[in-house]
């Protein structure tokens, strides 16, 4: 039997009390509707889950190189895609800040886990504007030093035509207002490692829960590090009505069952090997009594055979 068996059933139990006690703290952090994006900056997304992104399509990177977008799509590496203009005054710089927060509190590193590609939707802007927006992006970001990090990390300009490819692909509008400035949905994209749609996060708030289980979602639990990651996939599903994730009772249900199976069987070897211990045991003992019997013939037989006779 393995050694090792009771504490890994330990890490599980303690893996599945973990989810029921952090299910009630996730709602404290509470992501924004699409209607409700509507209403604080006018436009919403029409959803295009499932959706393939223009991976022909051609952006100038943050160093002034031109890339095929398909070629950040290994299928192995889950995608964030922000759309922004750089020159907003308010919406978009708050969007990049909080998303370097919530990347700050995850345990996932960009590069190795994850890609961040921000593409602007304002195609007058500059690559001298993209490279600025990544410098600070890069600061704001604990490992934006590292070199993997600042691999995954980057920020495009375009034209007309592919910027129109690539938010008509991912439902994404915006209308320009005065002084040069947009209005468009405050929103971030998940994309999975073949480039399709696979979740909007609405609002200024990403909770680095609900972020994690996109990108573990988006890439199908392949960027998962640990076996606390699979549960967490295994036992979150996003509710559609509310656009998070929410604990599956029936999942829990079905790993509670696995357990009990997995308990029972133990208990059953257990009892079986004793069984066999004190078996053996008492097989050596009666061969040992045997042994020292057929050594030492009885006192009393011999003792007879030489008494006297009165």
């Amino acid at each position: 039997m393995n050694r090792n068996a009771p504490s890994r059933l330990m890490t599980t139990l303690l893996a599945i009390a973990s989810l029921w006690l952090i299910a009630p703290m996730a709602q404290a952090q509470r992501l924004l509707d699409r209607s409700e994006v509507k209403e604080l900056n006018g436009l919403e997304v029409e959803e295009q889950l499932g959706n393939a992104v223009p991976l022909e399509a051609v952006f100038t990177n943050h160093d002034g190189e031109t890339v095929v977008f398909g070629d950040y799509f290994d299928g192995e590496t889950p995608v964030i895609l922000v759309m922004v203009y750089y020159e907003c005054p308010v919406v978009c710089p708050v969007v990049l800040s909080q998303l370097t927060s919530s990347l700050n509190e995850l345990d996932y590193t960009a590069g190795e886990d994850f890609r961040v590609l921000v593409v602007s939707f304002d195609h007058d802007e500059t690559t001298t504007l993209a490279m600025g927006e990544r410098t600070k992006f890069l600061d704001a970001y604990e490992r934006g030093r590292e070199t993997d990090a600042r691999a995954g990390i980057a920020f495009h300009t375009g034209d007309v035509p592919n910027i129109r490819n690539l938010v008509n692909s991912i439902g994404f509008s915006f209308n320009p207002i005065n002084n040069d400035d947009y209005s468009h949905p405050i929103s971030l994209m998940i994309l999975s490692p073949e480039g399709k749609v696979s979740r909007y996060m609405y609002g200024f708030d990403y909770p680095p829960r609900e972020l994690k289980l996109s990108l573990l979602d988006a890439s199908e639990g392949k960027i998962a590090q640990s076996f606390g990651d699979r549960l967490l996939h295994f036992c979150y599903q996003i509710d559609p009505t509310a656009g998070q994730y929410s604990l599956q009772a029936f999942r829990v249900m079905q790993i509670g069952a696995g357990l009990t199976v997995v308990f029972i069987a133990i208990g059953l070897t257990l009892l079986f090997m004793g069984e066999r211990v004190r078996r053996r045991r008492y097989l050596e003992q009666n061969e040992t009594h045997m042994n020292t019997d057929s050594q030492h013939p009885s006192g009393t037989i011999a003792g007879a055979k030489t008494g006297h006779v009165s």
